[in-house]
């Protein structure tokens, strides 16, 4: 086989978690264990909402989603039991920002940058490293024979930015970015996401200065939200006590912590030292507001 001892090629359904098992034991028995796990399976659709039936979306969401749930879930013990981990989701600059005639691949894809960001979130306390890699458009079969931006309603017939559009001036060039998520991975910390191709990083700059106009608007209101705990309105005051609180108490666990220390260290009496750890806990959880 080409590639030698290093290159151990199986065909394995990533929707179907039997298969997965399969692969994934073979692959051990084959090299000792598993480093990375890298899901880059995926299927695309090009249709609008209205047009697009409920098979179409389960069918992209099984692979896109299901597909990349099924090989983490099966991993995902291994490598906490291992202390060793390194999981590389390829989700889309789809799954940042959506484009129009793309209801199941969008929703595929802004599903598995959740599943992925929760997973970074709780791979935290042990040796699993977790990346989102974020491609924009690159010359491949993705959706190859399935028709493309085509609807038989004029009222979707329109030019939008968020449309792919396959006429520029430059590709992005599909060898460098494999290149360069190699080379990523091979670095002792990951970034969150990898965000790879010129359009890609234009689309996420948009998406992210409507996101700011609508944080900038909802601050307003959201303001207006929020109330005490007594039910009144919640005004800057009341922050401004929170965190008078919060540093007031943090140095009273400080204090009270090494209170606790002496007294054990004294064998003062059950009750005084009952009494310093309830008020260090208190203080505590302060601290962890």
């Amino acid at each position: 086989m080409r590639g030698g001892s290093n290159l151990y090629a199986l065909s394995v359904d990533v929707t179907k978690p039997a298969e997965i098992v399969f692969g994934i034991k073979k692959a051990i028995e084959k090299f000792g264990g598993i480093d990375v796990l890298a899901n880059f399976a995926g299927i695309s659709s090009y249709e609008t909402f209205e047009e697009t039936s409920a098979e179409e979306v389960r069918e992209v969401m099984e692979t896109n989603y299901w597909g990349a749930f099924n090989t983490c879930k099966a991993l995902i013990t291994y490598f906490r039991e291992n202390n060793k981990g390194t999981i590389i989701n390829c989700t889309s600059v789809i799954g940042l920002v959506p484009r129009t005639f793309g209801c199941a691949y969008s929703s595929s894809k802004h599903a598995l940058e959740g599943l992925t960001s929760v997973l970074w979130l709780e791979t935290q306390n042990f040796n699993c490293r977790v990346m989102c890699v974020e491609p924009g458009l690159y010359p491949s079969n993705i959706g190859k024979g399935k028709k493309k931006y085509k609807t038989q309603y004029s009222e979707y017939n329109f030019v939008n930015t968020q449309i792919i559009n396959l006429r520029r001036n430059y590709i992005n060039d599909l060898t460098e970015a494999m290149k360069c998520i190699i080379n990523t991975t091979e670095n002792e910390k990951l970034p969150r996401r990898l965000l790879l191709g010129k359009d890609c990083i234009a689309r996420v700059k948009y998406e992210i200065n409507t996101i700011l106009q609508n944080i900038k608007y909802s601050s307003l209101i959201s303001a207006k939200i929020a109330r005490t705990l007594e039910g009144k309105r919640y005004t800057i005051l009341d922050d401004a006590v929170f965190y008078f609180n919060k540093i007031f108490h943090f140095f009273n666990y400080i204090f009270y912590s090494l209170v606790e220390i002496f007294a054990k260290k004294d064998k003062k009496s059950y009750f005084f030292d009952k009494k310093i750890k309830e008020r260090n806990r208190f203080a505590k959880s302060w601290v962890n507001k």
